[in-house]
């Protein structure tokens, strides 16, 4: 479908270049050098003047000749009269060096002229009528598609969502900005976290959880509730992102919270705890307006953010979102971090039904997963904040 799009844009394109083109040269030639007629490839067109051609060309009609002296007697001819006028009318006599013309509907030849005075011979005539009708059919369509699909329409001319939900994919508009990058202060307390410890709390969580589903009874069946909290294919996600920051990050084992990096945790925290109470208004103004400068001149695929990489992470629901952006706070990735937010940014402002910025309450098992990753967050703060600047409680009070 993008192929096609892309194939229409270009004719259209060209096809309207043509257009300008045809109309400043033939200003050019017929205005400014006075000459009778443009040249177009071995090809001219003329305007018809007279209904002396009715039934075959009207009044009005355009009129596209071959610039030639080779013609027959039964051509609709277009040549200079004696008097300088320019006529198309059908040759009906030859002989030798002698050409006569004679219009369809008069009853008296034409004056008789030279090879010389022969333009050349009529291959087409365009008609006013036509390029009415032309422009009525593709209203009508028009009209007709625009009933049938008048909430597309509306959402993508009236309310300007571009948005590419159906098909997946992120937009790449959302990372062109003409804003230049801008670096946090740095400045101020620092936290060591040592990844490895990081790790080792992630992975004896997931094993809690593990065991605490694998004894969870479902009060409708009784049965054993064996579904992990994080999908397989949520999963993968988060381990290409955690491969990725890993190889930017090789010679990193520790993690310097510094207090550009702590107003990130704060914000992802404040994020999931605004999903969890359904603050809808709240985390849409909150997503919009960063308390962090956004960032634009990085290379996205040097980041690691390549196209495919962008699709996968533009498919998670928004709890995955919140996982991907902690860690790469946690691996000091301004890209990888900016990336992330920037599409969870334009899901969030173009979400129209909220299907993708709220969590209902049926949904259980986003909000067990939501449940479960605050709790990571807070048990990262809880174990090494021993200067108290994660703050997540006070996070907590301002939300409440």
């Amino acid at each position: 479908m993008d192929k096609m799009k892309r194939i229409l844009k270009i004719f259209a394109t060209v096809f309207l270049v043509f257009l300008v083109t045809l109309c400043i040269y033939t200003f050019i030639v017929t205005d400014i050098m006075k000459k009778d007629y443009v040249n177009v490839f071995g090809y001219s067109y003329f305007v018809v003047a007279s209904g002396s051609m009715s039934g075959t060309i009207e009044v009005d009609d355009i009129v596209v000749v071959k610039i030639t002296k080779d013609v027959n007697v039964g051509d609709v001819i277009t040549f200079r009269s004696k008097e300088g006028d320019i006529i198309t009318h059908r040759l009906v006599d030859k002989k030798n060096n002698t050409y006569v013309t004679m219009g369809d509907v008069n009853n008296v030849r034409d004056e008789a002229i030279s090879k010389d005075d022969i333009i050349g011979k009529m291959k087409f005539s365009i008609s006013p009528g036509f390029i009415i009708k032309c422009i009525a059919i593709f209203l009508i369509i028009f009209i007709f598609f625009a009933l049938v699909n008048f909430d597309w329409i509306f959402k993508k001319l009236i309310v300007k969502d571009n948005s590419k939900e159906q098909t997946g994919s992120v937009p790449d508009h959302i990372f062109e900005n003409p804003k230049k990058r801008e670096e946090d202060a740095i400045s101020g307390l620092t936290v060591t976290i040592p990844l490895k410890d990081v790790e080792m709390m992630k992975k004896a969580q997931e094993k809690a959880e593990k065991q605490e589903d694998e004894i969870e009874i479902l009060d409708d069946d009784l049965e054993v509730n064996n579904k992990p909290l994080v999908a397989d294919k949520e999963q993968e996600v988060i381990e290409v992102v955690l491969a990725l920051l890993k190889c930017k990050r090789g010679s990193v084992d520790k993690s310097r919270m510094n207090p550009k990096w702590v107003i990130r945790y704060q914000y992802v925290y404040k994020l999931c705890h605004l999903l969890l109470m359904k603050e809808t208004e709240k985390l849409v103004e909150l997503v919009n307006t960063p308390p962090f400068k956004e960032i634009y001149d990085y290379d996205l695929d040097a980041a690691g953010l390549t196209e495919s990489i962008r699709n996968r992470i533009y498919q998670m629901p928004i709890p995955i979102f919140m996982m991907l952006l902690t860690h790469s706070i946690l691996y000091n990735d301004d890209e990888m971090f900016d990336g992330i937010y920037k599409i969870l940014k334009y899901k969030v402002m173009f979400d129209m039904e909220n299907k993708f910025k709220e969590i209902k309450d049926t949904d259980q098992q986003a909000r067990k997963q939501l449940n479960s990753f605050i709790e990571f967050m807070e048990k990262v703060s809880n174990e090494y904040d021993n200067k108290n600047v994660f703050e997540l409680e006070k996070v907590k009070e301002t939300i409440k």
